[in-house]
C-alpha cells in the first residue's frame, strides 16, 4: 500500500505543470585595450576603452563612448634598439542592450563595438629612422554580437565589418580590405614566429545552462614574439562584443507545490496507518 501510494504522489509530481524556464542575458561591448609587454618586465595595460555592460531583468540599452584613443606603450631599449606600441583611433561607440521586463520575456539582447580611423604601429629605433615592425590601419571596424530566443530554440550569431583595412608586417603588404568588407569567422591574416593576426575573432563556449559568445573585430596576439633582443607577449583586441545567455531550470507553478505537498500527506499519512496496523496485529 504505501509503495503505491509513493508511486501516485511520484505521479502528482510529475504532471504538475511547470512555468517557462527563467532567462537571463548579459552583453558587453568594448573599444580597445592590450596587455602587451615585454617577458619579464612590469606589464601596461591600455583599455578597456567605453567599456559598457548590462544584465537583464529587467531589460536595458546602454551606450559608451570615447572621443579618441591615442596611446604610446615603451617596451624598452635593448642594444641601443627602442621598440614602441603605438594604439590610435578616432571616435569608438559601444553599445550593450537586452530585452524584457520579467526573466520570463527576455528573449534577446545584443551587443556592439565600433572604432573610426584605427591606427595600431609596433617599431624600433635606434635613434635613427624607425622600422616598422607591424602596420595595421582602418577607416572603420566594428562587431556585432546578438543573442535570441524562440521557443526552446537559443541562437548566438556574431559578425564583424571593416572599411579601409590595410595590414602590413615588416614592412611588407599582407592584406588590404574595402568598403564594408566581411570575413569568415576566425579568420588568420597572418601567423608567423608567435606572431598572430585574426580578423572577425569569435570565441563560444556552453557551459551547463550557460553560452557564451564573444566576437574580436581584430584580435593581436603576441606569443613569445622575438624582437630585436626581447620577448613579446600578450594581446591587442579590438572592437569586441559579447553575449552571455543563461537559462535557470524550469520552476513550478503555485498549484503544482500545492498538489505536490498534498501528494506527500498522502503517503505519509497511508505510512502512519499501516505502521498502527502492523502494531494492533503484534500486540495481539
Amino acid at each position: 500500500m504505501f509503495r503505491h501510494v509513493i508511486i501516485g504522489a511520484a505521479a502528482v509530481f510529475g504532471l504538475a505543470s511547470a512555468a517557462q524556464a527563467t532567462v537571463e542575458i548579459s552583453t558587453t561591448g568594448r573599444g580597445l585595450f592590450s596587455n602587451v609587454r615585454v617577458v619579464g618586465q612590469p606589464l601596461t595595460l591600455v583599455g578597456p576603452i567605453a567599456s559598457v555592460t548590462g544584465r537583464t531583468a529587467p531589460g536595458y540599452t546602454l551606450n559608451g563612448n570615447a572621443a579618441s584613443l591615442a596611446a604610446s606603450v615603451g617596451l624598452g631599449t635593448v642594444s641601443g634598439v627602442t621598440a614602441t606600441l603605438d594604439l590610435n583611433s578616432g571616435a569608438i561607440a559601444t553599445a550593450a542592450s537586452a530585452n524584457g521586463t520579467t526573466p520570463l520575456d527576455t528573449t534577446s539582447g545584443s551587443a556592439s563595438s565600433q572604432l573610426s580611423n584605427l591606427a595600431i604601429s609596433l617599431f624600433t629605433s635606434n635613434g635613427g629612422p624607425v622600422t616598422s615592425v607591424l602596420d595595421l590601419t582602418a577607416s572603420q571596424v566594428q562587431s556585432l554580437t546578438s543573442v535570441s530566443k524562440v521557443g526552446l530554440a537559443t541562437t548566438l550569431s556574431g559578425q564583424s565589418i571593416f572599411s579601409g583595412l590595410d595590414l602590413s608586417v615588416l614592412g611588407a603588404p599582407v592584406l588590404s580590405l574595402g568598403s564594408n568588407a566581411q570575413v569568415a569567422a576566425n579568420f588568420v591574416v597572418y601567423n608567423q614566429n608567435g606572431l598572430k593576426v585574426t580578423l572577425n575573432q569569435q570565441f563560444a563556449s556552453n557551459f551547463d545552462n550557460t553560452r557564451v559568445l564573444i566576437t574580436n573585430a581584430i584580435g593581436i596576439n603576441f606569443t613569445n614574439y622575438l624582437l630585436d633582443g626581447r620577448s613579446l607577449s600578450g594581446t591587442i583586441t579590438v572592437g569586441q562584443s559579447l553575449t552571455e545567455f543563461m537559462s535557470g531550470e524550469a520552476v513550478p507553478e503555485p498549484a503544482s507545490w500545492a498538489q505536490m505537498l498534498a501528494g506527500f500527506a498522502l503517503a505519509g499519512a497511508a505510512a502512519r496507518r499501516r505502521r498502527m496496523r502492523k502494531s494492533r496485529r503484534i500486540g495481539a
